[in-house]
């Protein structure tokens, strides 16, 4: 049947030598910028209600597996373009913002997701893409030998799956909800390391498929006995994916701190966000308060996690200086790049690739869904 177009909305956020990233969803803005933002956000985020709603006045009220009307409204539809080729292929990337439905049990789950850059239904706002890897300086071969030479990036290890931004006022109270509901209800599809940028108004979040290769070091917790037949599959390895599977399945939360860096850069924005968004790496577990944690594996519909919380509320007073000044001119902001890569501290760990990065289009917060 034939859709009705509408729009969505998605998100970005970014920081500076210390941090990045966006505060309050609350942007400053000229009565012009109003107009128009108000235009767009009724043709946004609501667009998964107008086509549940489309699709009722056909189909009649949606009904749950006892027979009784559901009381979910459109949530038991998932946006599905986030990350296309999770389901359906070629298919849905020739019907932007195509909606699926999914089974009883998982009506639940399914929460509004970002959409993929380019977007026409948002004019290419409010969606995301990932960022050319060319754009990252990274630590060469020879940076430890006394040339600190830095180099332009070749490669990402992990695929962008998707981004998701949601508001809320506890972050740890919706944990389940959003795992469940992430990516559209496909997070758990393929193996994803997820970072979770933790905002006092609400979470955006990164997902990134696991290569098959680096999917056995997702696992925290191991004995020394698994550790050792692990060693065994890192022959072969680059040098980076070395330093990222080590990473990866390491414990000691002192070791991955020291280790994790997180690029941001603006490439197009307000002069006074560039100026602090200036893209140097910073070592994000001396700047905020850092935990990972590790979802083992369920079933073949029900692949492994491995997350990273990032709580930006304990971040440092420049860290903070940064984040107001972004929020003021967040929904002017074209562009943000959040990436983040292993450093390498010994010739043996390089030349650095990055581990992956999103970017988002001229986003604004206020727009995202609550849970």
């Amino acid at each position: 049947m034939s859709q009705q177009p509408r729009r969505s909305m998605g998100l970005r956020a970014s920081q500076r030598d210390e941090a990045i990233l966006i505060g309050s969803p609350e942007p400053t803005r000229s009565r012009s910028a109003e107009r128009s933002s108000s235009i767009a956000s009724q043709k946004s985020w609501d667009c998964a209600e107008g086509v549940s709603q489309s699709q009722s006045n056909q189909t009649g009220v949606s009904r749950n597996r006892s027979g009784g009307e559901s009381s979910i409204g459109h949530s038991h539809l998932q946006r599905a373009n986030s990350d296309p080729f999770d389901d359906g292929g070629d298919e849905l990337l020739q019907v932007p913002g195509h909606l699926k439905e999914i089974d009883g049990s998982d009506r639940s789950k399914a929460l509004p997701t970002l959409y993929r850059f380019p977007c026409t239904q948002t004019r290419n706002q409010n969606c995301w893409s990932e960022s050319p890897v060319e754009m990252f300086s990274v630590r060469g071969s020879n940076y430890m030998s006394g040339d600190k030479t830095k180099v332009s990036c070749k490669q990402y290890l992990f695929d962008a799956r998707g981004c998701d931004l949601f508001l809320t006022e506890n972050c740890k109270g919706v944990d389940e909800i959003t795992l469940q509901g992430g990516l559209g209800g496909n997070l758990r599809k393929k193996p994803t390391y997820l970072f979770r940028f933790l905002f006092p108004w609400g979470m955006m979040i990164q997902y990134y498929e696991v290569p098959p290769k680096l999917e056995p070091f997702m696992k925290m917790g191991m004995t020394e006995e698994e550790k050792e037949k692990l060693s065994i599959l890192l022959e072969g390895f680059s040098n980076a994916e070395k330093a990222t599977a080590r990473w990866l399945s390491s414990d000691d939360q002192e070791f991955k701190n020291e280790r994790l860096k997180l690029i941001a850069i603006v490439p197009e924005g307000p002069w006074v966000v560039r100026n602090l968004v200036t893209g140097k790496p910073a070592l994000i577990g001396k700047r905020l308060d850092v935990s990972y944690k590790y979802i083992p594996r369920k079933s073949n519909s029900m692949e492994c996690l491995q997350i990273c919380d990032l709580d930006i509320s304990s971040g440092t007073a420049i860290a903070k200086k940064t984040v107001n000044v972004t929020r003021r001119y967040m929904s002017s902001l074209l562009a943000v790049d959040i990436g983040f890569t292993i450093e390498g501290q010994t010739p043996e760990e390089l030349p650095e690739e990055m581990m992956g990065s999103i970017r988002m289009h001229q986003v604004d917060p206020t727009q995202a869904p609550s849970v």
